[in-house]
C-alpha cells in the first residue's frame, strides 16, 4: 500500500506542475433584451426579457457556447485551433447584470486577447445570420399588411423598425462592449499542488489495498472448496440405487 500511495502521489504531481506560464482575457458582452411586451419582433431570436436579469443572461450565454461558434472561430484563428479546443480554452459565463464574459486563456497574452475577439465576434456573426432571415421574413409579412390597408399605422411602424435593424447589420440586443487587457493566470501554490497529490494517492492506495485484500480472502476459500475432491470423479449415487 505505501509503494502504491507512493507511486500515485508523485504521479499526481508531475501531472499538475509544474506547467508553463498562461493568460487570459475577457470580452464583454453586454445584453439589452427586449421586453416581455414586444410584438414586433415576434418570431426572431433578439433577445427577450425573460423577467429575470440572471435567466435572461444565463439563456444567452448557453446560445454562445456552442459547438458551431467555436468551429467558426477555430477557423478564424487558423493553425492548430480545433473546435475542441477553442472550447477547451473559452468559458462563457455570466458576469455583471445583462453581462456576458467570454474568458479565452492562452499560453501567449495577444493570443487570449485574439481568442476572445475572435470567439465573441464568431458568436454575433452566427446569430445575425439567424436573425437578419427571420428579420427579413417578417418584414415581408408587414409590407404586405401595409399594402393591404395603407391607414394601418402600427403596422407601418413595425415595419419602419423592422427595416431600421435589419439594415443596421447588426443584433441590437447583443454586442461586443470592450476587450480585456491579458492577464497571467495565478499559478496553483506547490503546497497546495502536494496536498492535493497526496490525498488523491492516499484514495488510490486505499483503494488498491482493498483490491488486494479481497483478492488474498477470495483466494484461500477457493481452496478449500476444492481440496481434496477428485475431478475425475463424479458425484457420489444416491443410495438405494
Amino acid at each position: 500500500m505505501v509503494l502504491t500511495t507512493l507511486a500515485a502521489v508523485v504521479a499526481s504531481v508531475l501531472a499538475l506542475g509544474p506547467r508553463a506560464p498562461s493568460y487570459s482575457s475577457t470580452a464583454r458582452m453586454p445584453v439589452t433584451p427586449l421586453a416581455q411586451s414586444d410584438e414586433t419582433f415576434l418570431g426572431t431570436s433578439l433577445v427577450r426579457d425573460a423577467g429575470d436579469a440572471d435567466r435572461t443572461s444565463s439563456t444567452v450565454a448557453r446560445l454562445l457556447d456552442t459547438h458551431r461558434v467555436a468551429l467558426g472561430t477555430a477557423q478564424s484563428l487558423g493553425g492548430r485551433w480545433t473546435a475542441g479546443s477553442v472550447r477547451s480554452a473559452v468559458d462563457v459565463t455570466v458576469g455583471e447584470t445583462n453581462m456576458i464574459e467570454v474568458t479565452a486563456r492562452a499560453a501567449d497574452p495577444d493570443q487570449a486577447v485574439r481568442l476572445a475577439r475572435t470567439f465573441a465576434q464568431t458568436a454575433l456573426q452566427d446569430r445575425w445570420q439567424t436573425i437578419s432571415a427571420q428579420l427579413d421574413r417578417r418584414i415581408a409579412f408587414a409590407s404586405r399588411n401595409t399594402a393591404a390597408d395603407p391607414n394601418a399605422g402600427e403596422e407601418s411602424r413595425r415595419l419602419q423598425l423592422l427595416t431600421f435593424v435589419r439594415e443596421s447589420g447588426a443584433d441590437p440586443t447583443l454586442s461586443l462592449d470592450s476587450i480585456s487587457p491579458p492577464v497571467r493566470v495565478k499559478e496553483m501554490p506547490a503546497a497546495v499542488m502536494i496536498g492535493m497529490a497526496a490525498v488523491g494517492g492516499m484514495f488510490l492506495g486505499v483503494l488498491g489495498a482493498v483490491g488486494i485484500e479481497r483478492v488474498r480472502r477470495r483466494g484461500p476459500s477457493d481452496e478449500v472448496a476444492t481440496a481434496g475432491r477428485d475431478p475425475d470423479v463424479s458425484a457420489p449415487e444416491v443410495l438405494g440405487k
